[in-house]
């Protein structure tokens, strides 16, 4: 009976020493085989703080550059990977960050249509519409790809043992459909308008 209880004890302090290595390890948040660009000669205005009203969330960026594939990670808030177009800018800005209840533990509960508002080191906000959100593997590199449009991806891991990512993909609001009537909706409210204009 002693023996089946030391190779508890065992299995017990190694499965917590996997749990304690996987939440700080530096690959937790990375993307497999992901290359971009090195940063591009840019302005001093870079983001520096997060709000998702919805979620009661304000969390400071800490702006990044990936290096040989390494993802650099921060306790201090929101990771934005300077290799990307600036918030706001043309293309697909990358932010992520723990899951931890202090960063984005409460991510997996934002809808489409949420505001996410980043502000900037020159006193600037940007605002951005959750067009929808998604749950990827790491192989599955596709979010980060560049776009034409001015986005944010913003994600976190998420699933058994962080193996998957949670992903947020917003659009700028001055190019988000997020808001647009349903096209059907009109139809019936112009309809119900006609009978009572005839009537």
């Amino acid at each position: 009976m002693s023996r089946f209880f030391f190779f508890l004890g065992v299995i017990s302090i190694l499965a917590a020493g996997y749990l304690i290595w996987q939440r700080y390890s530096p690959t937790r948040l990375a993307f497999n085989a992901m290359v971009l660009p090195a940063t591009k000669d840019r302005t001093e205005i870079v983001p520096t703080s997060i709000e998702i009203e919805d979620l009661g969330l304000a969390l400071s960026i800490i702006s990044e550059e990936l290096i040989d594939n390494t993802w650099p990670m921060s306790n201090r808030g929101v990771v934005y990977l300077a290799n990307t177009p600036r918030p706001g800018d043309r293309g697909n800005s990358i932010l992520y960050g723990h899951n931890w209840p202090n960063i984005l533990g409460r991510l997996t509960r934002i809808k489409p249509g949420a505001t996410i508002s980043i502000g900037f080191n020159n006193g600037e906000r940007r605002m951005f519409i959750v067009e929808y959100t998604q749950e990827v593997t790491p192989d599955q590199t596709h979010i980060l790809a560049s776009t034409d449009d001015r986005r944010i991806t913003l994600y976190t891991c998420t699933g058994f043992f962080d193996q998957k990512r949670f992903v947020v993909t917003a659009i700028a609001e001055e190019e988000s459909t997020a808001f647009l009537p349903n096209i059907k909706m009109i139809q019936i409210i112009l309809m119900i308008d006609a009978f009572f204009f005839i009537s």
